[in-house]
C-alpha cells in the first residue's frame, strides 16, 4: 500500500518517522495492571493480618476492604490511560494528529503514574504484610513498646559515646589526611620516598578492616606497656583507630580536590610573587574543600555508622547498652531504638551531602 505523504504548514513533505502514529503504552498499561494485581493481594493479606490483631476473627472484612480500596486507585489511573490511548487512536485514524499527539502524552503519563504508585504501594504492603504476619511476630520482636521506652533513655545517653568517637575521629582523620594528600601532591624526585610512603600508607589502610584495626590498637597498644602511651583511655584508642582507617579515604578525597583545580591558577599566583604555601593555602585548599564538601561529608556519614564496632574492644556504646537490655528482656526492641537514632543523624546529613553536591554542580555549570 502506498504511503500518503502528508504535507506541514509550510507546504514541504514530512518526513515519514513523522507519520507513524504516537508512541503507544500498552506495555506500561500491562505492567500497571501486574502491580495493581500484586498490590491488591498484598493489601488483603495486610488488611487481613491488621483485621485480625485488632479483633476482627479472621480479618477477612478488612483484607477486602484494603484490596478494593487500592484496586479503586489504580484501577482508575489504568482506566484514565487506557481511555486517553483510545481517544488517541481515533485522532490519529481521523487526521487531527495534534490531538493525537496530546492525548498519547496524556495516556503516557496516567500509565506511568500508575506504574509509579503500584511499585510504591506494593513493597510498602509487602512489608506490612511482612511485619503483621503469624500474630504480628515481626512487631513484637522488632518494635515492643514497652522495651524501646524503657531502653531509650540509656541507649540515648550510650549512644553519645558514638557520637563523640566520631566525631574526634573525624577531625583527627581530616588532619592525617590532609598531610597524605600534601605528600602524595609533592612534585620531583625530591620527594619520591615521601609519595611512596603516602601511597603505602593509604592502600595498607583502605585494604584493612575498620574491625580488625580497632581491635589491633584497643587491645595492642595497652599490651606494649609503653608509659604515657600504653595508658590511654579505650575511648582514645578507638578514635586513633577509626582515624588511621578513614585517613586513608580522606586523603584520597582530599588529593582528588587538590588535583580538581587548574595548575593555570597556581601559576598565576607564583607569577605575582605570592609564596607556594600561601598558594595552597589560600588559593588552592579553599577552592578543593568546597569541591569536595559533600564526598567528605559521606565519609563522616560512613564513619559513625563504624563507631558501633568499639563494642568488640568493651566499649559501652549505644549498641552494647541495646545488646544489655536485649538479653535482660529477651527482645531485640531495644536495637532498633540504636536503628532509630542512627537514621535520626545520618538522614539530616545524607541529605546535606546532596545540597553541596548540587550547589557545587550548578556553581561549575553542570
Amino acid at each position: 500500500m502506498m504511503r500518503v505523504r502528508l504535507q506541514d504548514v509550510r507546504g514541504t513533505a514530512v518526513p515519514a518517522a513523522r507519520q507513524t502514529p504516537p508512541l503507544r503504552t500498552g506495555w506500561a498499561v500491562a505492567i500497571a495492571a501486574v502491580l495493581a494485581a500484586g498490590s491488591a493481594c498484598a493489601a488483603f493479606l495486610a488488611g487481613a493480618n491488621v483485621g485480625a490483631l485488632v479483633g476482627q476473627g479472621t480479618g477477612l472484612p478488612g483484607g477486602v476492604l484494603a484490596a478494593l480500596c487500592v484496586l479503586a486507585v489504580l484501577a482508575g489511573l489504568i482506566g484514565r490511560a487506557v481511555s486517553a490511548r483510545v481517544r488517541s487512536t481515533e485522532a490519529w485514524s481521523a487526521g487531527r494528529f495534534v490531538e493525537a499527539r496530546v492525548e498519547a502524552a496524556h495516556a503516557r503519563h496516567h500509565a506511568f503514574t500508575a506504574v509509579g504508585a503500584g511499585g510504591f504501594l506494593l513493597p510498602c504492603l509487602a512489608i506490612v504484610t511482612f511485619v503483621t504476619i503469624n500474630d504480628a511476630v515481626v512487631y513484637k520482636t522488632f518494635l515492643r513498646g514497652d522495651v524501646i521506652l524503657a531502653s531509650l533513655l540509656d541507649v540515648t545517653k550510650a549512644f553519645g559515646v558514638n557520637v563523640s568517637i566520631a566525631v574526634g575521629a573525624q577531625v583527627l582523620s581530616m588532619l592525617i589526611g590532609l598531610l597524605l594528600a600534601i605528600g602524595r601532591s609533592l612534585q620531583g624526585s625530591s620527594f619520591a620516598l615521601v609519595r611512596a610512603f603516602c601511597i603505602a600508607y593509604v592502600d595498607i589502610f583502605r585494604s584493612l578492616p575498620a574491625i580488625v584495626i580497632i581491635y589491633l590498637v584497643c587491645f595492642g597498644v595497652p599490651l606494649m606497656g609503653i608509659p604515657v602511651i600504653s595508658d590511654g583511655q579505650p575511648m582514645l584508642y578507638a578514635i586513633v583507630a577509626l582515624s588511621l582507617t578513614y585517613a586513608a579515604y580522606n586523603g584520597e578525597q582530599i588529593r582528588a580536590g587538590l588535583q580538581g583545580i587548574h595548575r593555570s591558577q597556581v601559576s598565576a599566583a607564583l607569577s605575582l610573587g605570592i609564596p607556594p604555601s600561601a598558594v595552597l593555602r589560600l588559593i588552592v585548599l579553599p577552592q578543593a574543600m568546597r569541591r569536595i564538601a559533600g564526598p567528605l561529608l559521606g565519609n563522616f556519614i560512613a564513619l559513625q555508622k563504624d563507631t558501633a564496632l568499639v563494642n568488640i574492644v568493651g566499649i559501652v556504646d549505644a549498641f552494647t547498652q541495646a545488646k544489655i537490655y536485649s538479653a535482660n528482656y529477651y527482645n531485640l526492641s531495644s536495637v532498633t531504638v540504636v536503628c532509630i537514632l542512627f537514621i535520626a543523624i545520618t538522614i539530616p546529613q545524607t541529605r546535606l551531602v546532596d545540597y553541596l553536591v548540587a550547589r557545587a554542580d550548578s556553581k561549575e555549570g553542570r
